[in-house]
């Protein structure tokens, strides 16, 4: 079982993605200037919310970070492999100083939320030792609301009244940081007890509802996020079982989207759990998710987030570079797109089996005929099964163009997201993506958009 501490950095790992706020003085700029002395290394690094936003240091060790889309934001700032909590809200002018031969013991955060900086850099919460999970919930509630308070009075004795809203936003941190603990209760005392077999009983459920607040400050809290993520999971009794990701992460969109009124509470958490799944899990077969998410979602900011982990998975959009082959002809000869450069590529995914597929042969020869002294090939790419039987058909059928055999399942097909063939591609001279879904050789615009390309005669 691991400490409060560790699980904190786990869920940011796990869970994080960007955390930019939503309209709103919009005018107000956080702007950090750095200034190195003696630098060592060539860049500064920011990690929050799970992400790294690095700058280059200039010759003079300076360097600028506007952070103007969050509200307020907890990160690290790393030099090398050193680092140094900082705090930042809106409209901050933040100036950072260290010498990059002793970052450590130099630094220097120059601005209104100095002593926040100050304070998260000398005291760190303390997690309840793990034996403590195998006490009943009730018990363990009451030790986890005292260390809770402890923490409080701790922050309090620090003389931060008046630092922004730092202070209301670290009882946020700390009352979320520790709600994460009580969360954790079932899994940790099924583990420290050996009884596999318990379930909660219903002050658990009472608890964790109690820390359902719709807070529009502390939705910038990665302990917040987390929290009420995993317990949306935890309340919603109807779907309190489903364990794939995917489904368990459409269930707590949902169960989010209802339960939740602010808009700034719930799109942000919406695109908290969407963002992060196509991060790190990809584009396939999430329309639900996306038809959640494009209902509530509108925030650009969001949305251009959101866009930019999805086109990192969508390695077929028009102007990309294609993704490439590794398919060998019936001679056994190993071929890639590269070695087409130079002339546009007309590709036919197909199999043996596709009666579709060869119903679209006589056309593709015809097609071929057609631009036989153009600057393109016919490329033709098998998904079948059995190598034997694409060769016995190559021969066979007299098949032209160049045909070569790629396999089921290629890593090609599915950066494409073929799940049907036919399926007809174009590129570029270069290798690029004019169209990853074009259209058949029986369709009469076929032929007039290849004549259309540019230099295909």
């Amino acid at each position: 079982m691991k400490r409060i501490i560790m699980f904190l950095a786990a869920a940011a790992a796990v869970l994080g993605c960007s955390g930019q706020s939503s309209k709103g003085a919009a005018d107000e700029q956080t702007l950090l200037s750095i200034q190195v002395e003696n630098p060592t290394a060539r860049e500064v690094v920011l990690v929050y919310h799970g992400q790294v936003k690095s700058v280059a240091l200039d010759e003079s060790g300076a360097a600028q970070m506007d952070l103007s889309e969050f509200d307020a934001l907890y990160a690290k700032l790393y030099y090398g492999r050193n680092f140094k909590s900082v705090y930042f809200e809106k409209g901050d002018e933040v100036t950072v100083t260290f010498d990059g031969t002793d970052f450590l013991n130099t630094f220097s955060f120059e601005g209104e939320k100095a002593p926040a900086v100050e304070y998260l850099n000398k005291v760190m919460l303390t997690a309840l030792p793990d034996e403590e999970y195998a006490l009943p919930f009730g018990e363990f509630y009451a030790k986890t609301i005292a260390k809770e308070n402890d923490a409080v009075a701790l922050l309090e004795a620090n003389a931060l009244e008046g630092v922004g809203n730092f202070l209301r936003m670290e009882k946020g941190r700390i009352k979320y940081a520790y709600g994460a603990t009580l969360l954790m209760h079932s899994v940790g005392h099924k583990m420290m007890t050996g009884n596999i077999s318990y379930a909660p009983a219903q002050d658990y459920y009472d608890v964790l509802e109690s820390y359902m607040a719709e807070d529009g400050s502390w939705v910038d809290l990665d302990e917040y996020r987390s929290f009420v993520v995993e317990a949306a999971h935890m309340l919603d009794a109807a779907n309190r079982q489903v364990t794939g990701l995917y489904p368990k992460t459409v269930a707590q969109m949902k169960y989010i989207a209802g339960r939740f009124r602010s808009e700034k509470v719930r799109n942000t958490l919406l695109h908290y759990m969407a963002a992060t799944y196509v991060d790190r899990y990809g584009i396939d077969n999430i329309q639900e998710l996306e038809n959640i998410y494009y209902t509530y979602v509108k925030d650009e900011t969001l949305l251009a987030d959101y866009k930019a982990k999805f086109d990192k998975w969508d390695l077929s959009r028009p102007g990309k570079p294609s993704p490439e082959i590794s398919a060998v002809d019936i001679d056994g000869k190993q071929w890639t797109l590269a070695d087409f450069r130079g002339k546009y590529i007309y590709i036919d995914m197909w199999a043996t089996w596709c009666a579709p597929c060869r119903r679209e042969m006589p056309y593709l020869k015809a097609l071929e005929e057609k631009f036989k002294d153009a600057q393109i090939i016919f490329l033709g790419l098998s998904t079948d099964s059995d190598k034997s039987k694409w060769e016995a058909m190559v021969k066979e059928g007299q098949l032209t163009g160049v045909q070569l055999y790629l396999g089921p399942q290629s890593a090609f097909q599915k950066a494409y997201q073929i799940d049907g063939i036919p399926r007809f591609i174009l590129l570029d001279k270069e290798g690029k993506i004019i169209d990853n879904n074009m259209s058949r050789p029986s369709q009469d615009e076929t032929a007039a958009a290849l004549e259309a390309l540019d230099g295909i005669r």
